[in-house]
């Protein structure tokens, strides 16, 4: 598979680790230079680091994103996760697009536009929850 990365920070870089051992090509897109360096050497197999912003949808087509089969948001910041999946999903028409939600008060609006949502917090609000039951 082709995946495209917004957010290279400690998800993203794992996330894009397991993808590559698994076979996949990845494509990370990070805002912050010298994140973006890291990924450079820490990373192996088939890999772009783009140092730039997700949300630019120059940023994504250099990414390749018209031939992704799944777009990833996995920063720390909701909004910028939001407008990068929109992007992915309107402009390039990506099938997939996988959002990280850091406040679960946010994942209404992004499932109402068909972005799939990850979001930790909620997860171990339910867990606590279900302990507490």
């Amino acid at each position: 598979m082709y995946i495209v990365i917004s957010g290279g920070g400690k998800v993203g870089e794992y996330l894009a680790t397991v993808l590559l051992k698994k076979g996949n090509e990845v494509v990370i897109i990070e805002r912050d230079p010298q994140t973006a360096d890291h990924l450079s050497v820490a990373l192996t197999g088939s890999y772009l680091v783009i140092s730039g912003d997700g949300c630019d949808s120059q940023h994504q087509e250099d990414a390749g994103i018209r031939r992704a089969d799944v777009f990833v948001a996995t920063t720390g910041q909701d909004d910028a996760n939001l407008i990068s999946c929109e992007i992915a999903q309107k402009i390039f028409n990506v099938a997939r697009c996988i959002a990280r939600v850091n406040n679960p008060k946010n994942t209404r609006i992004f499932r109402e536009v068909g972005i799939e949502i990850v979001s930790s917090t909620a997860l171990i609000v339910s867990l606590i929850e279900e302990e507490a039951l």
